[in-house]
């Protein structure tokens, strides 16, 4: 409670916002409900008094919904798909509310007036939180017409390569093609689709982001670019780290207490996360956590499919061992 009430007083101003938009959305559907040609009905005047009469309590009860769904406290510039699903269940519940409390306690409101007021007040509470990413997108777009645009090719079709392209457009380089052989003809993100990675004639640099590509490939690849004069970085190691899986070292090293780890079924107590990192031979991923218990064991052959072509190609030309646990 005190977290929900923390983001709550983090974001007063977004409290004030919905409060007028909770509001606003059913009064707005009454006066659509009840205008035709800008002519308003008689009955419009006597649901007033029952919206008047409700509004207060509504807003006792939509704010706390609202909080306890986490619409407070977020960071709003980075808001996506989640905080939309948030959004969605927090309105509704809200309209199951309105329509509950005014049926049961004042009066049954017209049906289209739930439905659009719970509409409007969807896109009032949506709009609040999208509009400031919104702002800072188009801001971003005005301020990069003036950088020189970098043409660049993504070889790899998949989640790492969608990655890829996200990941340029914070950078002077943006994505004009996408190489993958079995995709050849559709498009990813917008960005059209070939089989052929040797037309580097429209490109400026090249980015792997294939994790299934050969050690072999990858070589072919860099000595072509390097005949060409292209640049060439190869993506998949640093973005194959941002598909979600948990880094077991990061775990361990965090762990200041006591730590017990289950591998292949048997219990292994250490005095902390660093004595257990210590004694892990091989590779490792989590399978499961309950409370400071982790229990792990090894991944499939497909998790890291073409990460030990990556792996041992970066060795080659850095000296450095990648570590995957």
């Amino acid at each position: 409670m005190r977290k929900i009430w923390n983001g709550m007083k983090k974001d007063w101003w977004i409290v004030l916002l919905d409060i007028a938009a909770v509001n606003a959305a059913y009064i707005l559907a009454l006066l659509l409900r009840y205008s035709i040609s800008f002519k308003i009905k008689p009955g419009l005047y006597y649901l007033i008094d029952f919206w008047v009469e409700f509004t207060p309590w509504y807003t006792l009860l939509a704010i706390p919904v609202f909080a306890l769904f986490r619409l407070y406290g977020g960071m709003w510039r980075f808001a996506g798909i989640n905080d939309m699903n948030r959004i969605l269940g927090a309105s509704g519940v809200t309209a199951v509310i309105h329509v509950i409390g005014t049926a049961a306690f004042l009066h049954r409101m017209p049906i289209s007036y739930y439905l659009i007021g719970a509409f409007l007040q969807l896109l009032m509470i949506s709009m609040i939180r999208f509009s400031y990413r919104i702002f800072l997108v188009e801001k971003k777009k005005m301020a990069g017409r003036n950088i020189p645009v970098i043409p660049a090719m993504i070889i790899g079709a998949g989640e790492t390569a969608r990655r890829a392209i996200q990941h340029l457009e914070d950078t002077p380089f943006r994505a004009t093609v996408v190489v993958d052989g079995k995709s050849a003809g559709k498009t990813l993100d917008g960005v059209p689709i070939t089989a052929d990675w040797t037309d580097l004639s429209k490109v400026q640099a090249v980015f792997i982001a294939d994790p299934d590509l050969s050690a072999e490939k990858r070589k072919e690849i860099r000595e072509y670019c390097e005949k060409a004069g292209i640049e060439l970085q190869d993506y998949t190691g640093y973005l194959s780290n941002l598909v979600g899986r948990i880094p077991l070292a990061s775990l361990l090293e965090l762990s200041r207490g006591p730590v017990t780890l289950v591998i292949d079924g048997k219990e292994q107590r250490f005095a902390n996360g660093e004595e257990a990192l210590s004694s892990l031979g091989g590779r490792y991923e989590i399978h499961a956590l309950e409370g400071l218990k982790a229990e792990l064991g090894k991944p499939s052959a497909a998790a890291y499919a073409g990460y030990d072509a990556w792996a041992q190609q970066h060795q080659e030309e850095t000296g450095e061992e990648v570590s995957f646990f």
